[in-house]
């Protein structure tokens, strides 16, 4: 996997991995991981970038989601927190930001007055306005909680947006254990109850549990208006350093 950089194998491939540990977990207790088709297969996926691809399923599947919920929260937390037309904002705060934001962009955001005429227009200055900073965010080691924070919301978005995989997995995997276990009743006549399939059984159960719990819009949110707020405080960050350097220049 050191094809794939950090945020790659925290945001895109995690929840790709957490999708499959049904299947691991059962084919470990069951005693199957280590029989030479299942060697084989697994090694052949490595090879021939298996990793690669779940990222960017994972990813696309990610993207496509967040549409969805940006609409359903009312916008990207970043446009909402810099919005003037948005309630219950800390107007100071607001105020600093797109200060900040504007200066280091070097685009202007619309007034009250105008962003109330074209709310669209006035939402698409800010997203234009915010990728920039985004940009100038992107690998800063100066930045440590942008990195961290947007690691956390590509998680949590991800894995919100292949949720229904992950239940399907856990699910069959659950209804497959359970029927390995009856016919090893009815054909093999052995105990249907023992401590491995038991262990398999509460295993690729409690990922079901996790799957039906963890993947929430709640959380989502959560992690994207963390982000949200690292990103604009890193441009106050930046913003304060032209303060900074600006007199001198002109010297």
């Amino acid at each position: 996997m050191l094809w794939l950089d950090d945020y790659e194998r925290r945001a895109r491939l995690s929840p790709a991995l957490l999708a499959l540990l049904p299947i691991n977990f059962a084919l470990a207790v069951l005693g199957l991981s280590k029989a030479p088709v299942v060697v084989s297969v697994l090694t052949a996926l490595s090879l021939a970038g298996g990793p690669i691809v779940l990222a960017e399923l994972v990813r696309h599947q990610g993207r496509k989601v967040q549409e969805t919920l940006w609409t359903s929260w009312g916008g990207p937390p970043t446009v909402q927190k810099l919005r003037l037309r948005q309630e219950e904002q800390n107007s100071l705060q607001r105020e600093t930001w797109r200060q900040a934001v504007s200066s280091v962009a070097g685009i202007e955001l619309y007034s009250a007055r105008r962003e109330r005429a074209n709310k669209a227009k006035a939402d698409e200055v800010i997203e234009v306005a915010v990728g920039q900073i985004r940009s100038l965010t992107r690998g800063e080691a100066r930045f440590p909680l942008v990195r961290a924070e947007n690691r956390s919301y590509g998680f949590h978005r991800n894995l919100y947006g292949i949720r229904w995989v992950g239940r399907t997995t856990a699910l069959l995997v659950v209804l497959g254990v359970l029927a390995y276990m009856l016919w090893l009743a009815n054909v093999d006549h052995q105990p249907v109850l023992t401590i491995v399939n038991a262990l398999a059984l509460f295993t690729t159960a409690g990922c079901l549990v996790i799957w039906s719990v963890l993947p929430s819009s709640e959380r989502t949110k959560s992690a994207a208006e963390r982000y949200a707020y690292e990103l604009l405080q890193a441009a106050v960050v930046l913003d304060s350093e032209r303060s900074v350097v600006a007199p001198g220049e002109s010297q």
